[in-house]
């Protein structure tokens, strides 16, 4: 009889199971670390793509300065005479007007002769040199810069600012300027005194 009564008890009792059900797992997405050979790779990367640049501007500016050097010895190569050349024409033009005496004497004649012969050996030494004489003549309208007005005179029959009298002459050294000819300019002094003025007004202003 207790076993009957134990079976149907056991009858009763609702089937459990004997583990729990397990909860499904939430997937999580766990982010991947970098490896830090990559991020030292990188890093090494930046730092050459860095190098590279100042190596190559470093190598453009050493280049430039080098045509730049290169440009400034030619030049002074060129222009290495120019001081020496306007001390000679100096000298020449004082030898040259001491030569223009008169004299009567057959053996100072023939010295001068020889003297006159020298100078144009000099002259021509120094043009094979570069050195050349301005073409400035009596007439022409006065240039700044090529030309020192001296003084200035006025002659009414003849245009202003032309030039009256050339009392040094002008020379050119290669394509620079050596010495700018020495003139005399003809300017109404009407139109003298009224740029004067006009130069102080600017000045005072």
């Amino acid at each position: 009889m207790a076993d009957k009564d134990k079976d149907s008890q056991d009858n009763l009792t609702p089937d459990t199971p004997d583990t729990p059900a397990e909860e499904p797992k939430k997937e999580t997405h766990k982010k991947k670390k970098k490896d830090p050979l990559e991020d030292r790779l990188e890093e090494i990367e930046t730092e050459l793509k860095e190098i590279k640049d100042k190596y190559l501007r470093t190598l453009a500016e050493a280049e430039n300065l080098k045509k730049r050097t290169a440009e400034e010895i030619k030049r002074e190569r060129k222009y290495a005479g120019m001081l020496l050349a306007d001390k000679l024409i100096d000298q020449l033009e004082v030898f040259d007007r001491s030569l223009g005496v008169e004299t009567d004497d057959k053996q100072f004649q023939n010295f001068l002769q020889g003297f006159r012969m020298i100078k144009d050996m000099l002259y021509q030494a120094l043009a094979s040199e570069g050195v050349a004489p301005l073409e400035t003549k009596v007439g022409d309208v006065f240039d700044p810069t090529r030309e020192h007005a001296l003084d200035t005179r006025y002659e009414p029959d003849k245009p202003e600012h032309t030039i009256l009298e050339i009392t040094k002459k002008g020379y050119l050294y290669k394509d620079r300027l050596l010495r700018p000819a020495m003139v005399i300019i003809n300017l109404n002094p009407e139109t003298k005194a009224q740029t004067s003025n006009e130069d102080i007004d600017q000045s005072v202003a």
